[in-house]
């Protein structure tokens, strides 16, 4: 049984971009990128690049999303 740790899309969110920065410098202006849950669990949406190096750091950071997702579940808000 593979039991995943849980965090907040903040947490996720946050975790990734720490993650993306270390890796591949500062986050690009205007960039942004929203986790949500969804019907597999969770997901990342980043906004479309506008230039060619913003496509490349969106393209490693959907990587590391994908990496993520292996390691994390979302834990939902508790209404």
């Amino acid at each position: 049984m593979n039991i995943r740790a849980a965090k907040t899309a903040e947490e996720l969110q946050d975790m990734i971009v720490e993650q993306a920065r270390s890796l591949h410098g500062p986050w690009p202006l205007g960039m942004t990128m929203f986790v949500f849950d969804d019907a597999y669990g969770w997901s990342a949406s980043i906004s479309r690049p506008v230039s060619e190096a913003d496509n490349f750091y969106r393209t490693r950071t959907l990587d590391l999303i994908t990496t993520f997702k292996v390691r994390y579940d979302l834990d939902p808000p508790r209404l």
